[in-house]
């Protein structure tokens, strides 16, 4: 069974989607850095449909992009229950299927280090390339390696949450030989008078800012901004835990 199976349950309920808020919230100022007005919006890795709604509340024509039928459900639920339109298409990023399609593309909450290759890397960047418009925008975020090999062991086992239906603990671990990181997840959700368990092990790759922009300049893009603090709009630290890209299309 594949990640985000079970795991989808808890993502939706818990704490995560705050993340893709921030962003929906964070978001139309740094397009107006660059004076852009985007009206279609493709969201990679869209999960459980957070952002990607609440970009088409704001009347944009958005289509969310994701690998889990699970998530997808989820976020075709929370489009109805806001009573907006939005495309949910079951697809793995690393063959994008669009073409010339989008003013703008996103992918959020460190999808990107999912891809345990620099090849899959360089095939989703290369896919968004050509999903783009003309000028069109790709902004996304990705774990550092720093955030992945010192923050993410900082506790070697923690409670993510744990509610009158749910429960979950993380153990986290990284290997330098491999830049991988991998948080074993373990659930409990109530159903019932009973409790089932969930277990889940996912890995992230840690890229540093060289590798990244080699696998962008390779597909075409012209980066605009690289930051380390979305709110701030701020250059990266040698501490940055995640960073942000603002790449564009050029032709």
């Amino acid at each position: 069974m594949s990640i985000y199976a079970r795991f989808a349950y808890f993502y939706a309920k818990g704490p995560y989607p705050q993340y893709s808020e921030g962003m929906a919230e964070l978001l139309p100022a740094a397009l107006e850095q660059f004076d852009a007005q985007p009206q279609t919006v493709l969201d990679l890795a869209c999960g459980e449909g957070t952002f990607a709604v609440a970009m088409a509340k704001k009347g944009l024509q958005v289509t969310g992009v994701d690998l889990s039928p699970q998530m997808l459900q989820f976020a075709r639920e929370r489009a109805k229950e806001q009573n907006v339109n939005v495309e949910f298409v079951l697809q793995d990023m690393r063959s994008l299927s669009f073409r010339e399609s989008f003013n703008l593309a996103t992918c959020w909450f460190d999808s990107l280090n999912y891809l345990l290759e620099l090849e899959d890397l360089e095939k989703t960047f290369a896919g968004v390339y050509r999903a783009l418009k003309k000028a069109g925008l790709f902004i996304f975020d990705m774990n550092t390696v720093h955030g992945l090999a010192v923050n993410w062991p900082r506790y070697p086992c923690y409670v993510q949450q744990d509610t009158a239906g749910l429960f979950e603990v993380h153990r986290p671990g990284y290997d330098f030989a491999t830049n991988v990181a991998t948080m074993r997840i373990t659930g409990f959700v109530k159903e019932g008078n009973s409790w089932t368990r969930i277990d889940e092990e996912h890995q992230e790759r840690g890229y540093t800012l060289k590798d990244i922009r080699q696998c962008l300049q390779k597909a075409g893009f012209q980066e605009l901004a690289c930051w380390g603090s979305l709110q701030e709009m701020s250059e990266p630290k040698p501490d940055s835990g995640r960073v942000w890209f603002v790449m564009q299309k050029n032709t």
